[in-house]
């Protein structure tokens, strides 16, 4: 609130700050399927209840009611299936949806006394996970299977399901979880499978703990180009302080590196192997590794860290249990195998930006309603900021981009809700 004086009658008033509320048309409040997009869209209902002027559990109902009536995600595959055209690469990830649940809690061993009533019934909150996987040239979801984690009794009926509606997979690409490799080849056996790099590297990163090393490195070589003048390729005899600095800082760095230096060559090593140009460069990089590396570093092994040697000797031995997993994108270029699921990674940043207003689905149906909604207006939308390879995806939905001809759905909701009727 702020208070005015008027210039004529020398009167004080107040007016409010607060923004206008949004108006619309009674026709739009009253269309429980612009209340469902807006839902979708990330808009919450204190502001729909704002804008269609319509009680905030009465919203919450009506998107409820619409979300149930649409048809499954893997029943809308079928119907398109025979038009479909995919590439046979799957990039699969699992996501984390947050369920709230009643849990009652029972003390036999204080029956005769009063319990508190929040010990006799509380709000806890659990979750479930959604298995979901996208075709890599298209980008299109072709179904996903909500479960309690990611088992393999729910990625086995991910995979079942595919197979029976004919999906032909080529390669499966996924993170560091065997799992879903293993659910995979036991329905496709000739499928090719892919362990996503980055992951591993990851992975491997926060092992060696040397990510800090590498910050405080670079920040002193920065301090170091900052000595010179513009061009300048060496500092003038006249400026002492600058030499003094110079010399301290480089003695710094070679320190750290002398310290941390197998961890960093090892993780240097392995980032080249991962990245490499082609199979043959990588192949060549890791008999390096175990032929020439490793044996001269263990035989200096006095120079290092026990601990130092111990985490690097480990991580070998991991890297050559997955390397026939890591490598196969490079491998078999001809079937455009996907490194990383970096796709995937995608679509769960865009979902978890909706989740973290919901905060929590009240229960298990209405997460899954509310996950299977959310994928069909995915797969209706199009695409408008696909980069570098994929820029011809831009402008087409992922249903589009399978070769589908939705050109008769003017409503995804219409479409989606009577497609049996």
């Amino acid at each position: 609130m702020q208070r005015f004086k008027c210039s004529d009658c020398n009167q004080w008033f107040v007016k409010s700050d607060k923004p206008a509320k949004e108006k619309y048309s009674a026709s739009a409040a009253l269309s429980p399927k612009n209340i469902l997009i807006d839902h979708l869209d990330g808009i919450s209902y204190r502001r729909m209840e704002n804008r269609h002027r319509i009680d905030k559990k009465k919203l919450c109902n009506t998107v409820n009611e619409e979300m149930a009536k649409l048809v499954n995600n893997l029943e809308a595959t079928k119907h398109f299936f025979k038009q479909l055209n995919y590439s046979g690469n799957l990039v699969v990830d699992g996501k984390y949806i947050p369920v709230k649940e009643d849990i009652e809690i029972y003390l036999p061993f204080l029956a005769k006394g009063k319990i508190p009533k929040s010990k006799k019934r509380r709000k806890a909150l659990r979750g479930k996970v959604v298995i979901w996987g996208t075709d890599y040239s298209t980008h299109d979801i072709l179904h996903y299977e909500f479960g309690d984690s990611e088992n393999c009794f729910v990625l086995n009926n991910y995979f079942l399901q595919l197979k029976n509606i004919g999906y032909q997979l080529k390669s499966v690409t996924a993170d560091d979880k065997k799992e879903i490799i293993q659910a995979a080849k036991r329905h496709y056996p000739n499928c090719v499978p892919q362990l996503c790099v980055r992951h591993y590297m990851v992975k491997i990163s926060r092992i060696l703990a040397v990510g800090n090393i590498k910050i405080q490195i670079n920040a002193k070589e920065k301090q170091i180009d900052a000595l010179f003048d513009g061009d300048g390729e060496y500092l003038p005899p006249s400026r002492y302080w600058s030499i003094e600095r110079a010399v301290k800082l480089v003695n710094e760095i070679a320190e750290q590196e002398f310290k941390y230096e197998l961890l960093l060559d090892f993780q240097n090593i392995v980032e080249t192997i991962l990245f490499a140009e082609d199979y043959r460069t990588a192949i060549y990089k890791i008999e390096s590794l175990e032929k020439y590396f490793w044996p001269k570093r263990f035989k200096m092994r006095e120079m290092y860290s026990g601990e130092h040697i111990k985490t690097v000797k480990k991580l070998i031995t991991n890297f050559k249990e997955h390397k026939e997993y890591l490598l196969n994108y490079l491998k078999y270029p001809h079937l455009n195998i996907p490194g990383t699921t970096n796709i995937m990674e995608g679509y769960n940043s865009q979902l978890e930006l909706r989740l973290n207003s919901i905060k929590g689905f009240e229960g298990v149906a209405t997460a899954e309603n509310y996950i299977n909604a959310w994928i069909l207006k995915r797969r209706f939308s199009k695409f408008t900021d696909c980069k570098k390879q994929f820029k011809n995806l831009n402008g087409k939905t992922p249903l589009e981009c399978a070769n589908a001809d939705i050109s008769n759905v003017q409503n995804w909701i219409d479409f989606c809700q009577n497609l049996f009727k």
